[in-house]
């Protein structure tokens, strides 16, 4: 039977170079929508090693980076096919005498849906927790399972971005392998831009320096603080080398913004809280 421990998934959890790396906001967003969908004070983007939760994200709890996986509810979540929920911890059998119900958190609701990479291994959650029991529907649980989604392919992103500054800062000094280690990054961008081109985009390549470029766009990039512009391939290559934490963006991740922005105009707007 699968457990946490498990050495494939560990392996998984160790090419993507997350766990305890600095925090660079990538995942902030993700926690942060989680919470307000379910309107929970408390939302996490966590990475499961193998006696820690590592927490990529947090939202709600100041200064805590990590807790033991034992006992866990996310290293009992990570290994769900689908989203893990408890309405009332002090009721649910799993969870009756779990410190995190019984201790000064007071947890009552929990809800996680695993992250889960391409060739299927579990590394972590994301997940929503409450002081107070809570039922959830299903656009929910939709919503919370593509935000997971989100982070395993941010991950794929920032591990994409990983090999190949590896592969520029070894190469420097051998053109040949160079140029075909240059020749994969543009396949993969290539690969990971699949379907990016299915909307309203500007024609021409944005990321000209020293003057314009008249490349056509092929793939956005952005960072975690929300910059974002369209690029060629070559452009696009060149700054996810030399800036960190820059990605290849699903257009999809406007959505974030779009789903706050909506949330704002609900809060201000008739009968709305602001």
């Amino acid at each position: 039977m699968l457990t946490h421990t498990d050495a494939e998934r560990l392996s998984a959890v160790r090419r993507y170079h997350i766990l305890d790396a600095p925090a660079d906001g990538s995942f902030d967003s993700v926690a942060r929508v989680a919470a307000q969908v379910f309107n929970t004070p408390i939302a996490t983007v966590t990475i499961v090693d193998v006696d820690r939760v590592w927490f990529a994200a947090c939202h709600g709890l100041e200064g805590v980076a990590q807790i033991g996986t034992e006992p866990g509810l996310c290293a009992s979540a990570v290994l769900q096919d689908g989203v893990y929920v408890v309405n009332d911890g002090a009721v649910d059998p799993r969870t009756l005498d779990h410190p995190l119900v019984r201790g000064d958190l007071g947890l009552r609701f929990y809800a996680a849906a695993p992250i889960i990479t391409g060739d299927g291994h579990r590394l972590g959650t994301v997940n929503v927790i409450d002081r107070e029991p809570r039922e959830v529907t299903d656009a929910q649980v939709a919503t919370l399972t593509a935000l997971a989604g989100i982070v395993a392919d941010q991950l794929e992103l920032r591990l994409a971005a990983i090999q190949a500054v590896r592969a520029e800062r070894g190469l420097d000094q051998v053109p040949g392998p160079r140029t075909t280690a240059s020749a994969k990054l543009a396949g993969q961008l290539r690969h990971l831009a699949a379907n990016h081109l299915d909307g309203e985009h500007p024609q021409a390549c944005e990321l000209g320096l020293s003057g314009p470029c008249d490349e056509p766009v092929e793939v956005k990039v952005a960072d975690p603080w929300g910059d974002s512009a369209w690029a060629c391939i070559r452009h696009a290559e060149d700054i996810i080398i030399h800036e960190r934490s820059t990605f290849i963006a699903d257009q999809n991740l406007n959505g974030l913004k779009r789903y706050l922005r909506r949330a704002e105009i609900r809060n201000t707007g008739p009968g709305g809280t602001s």
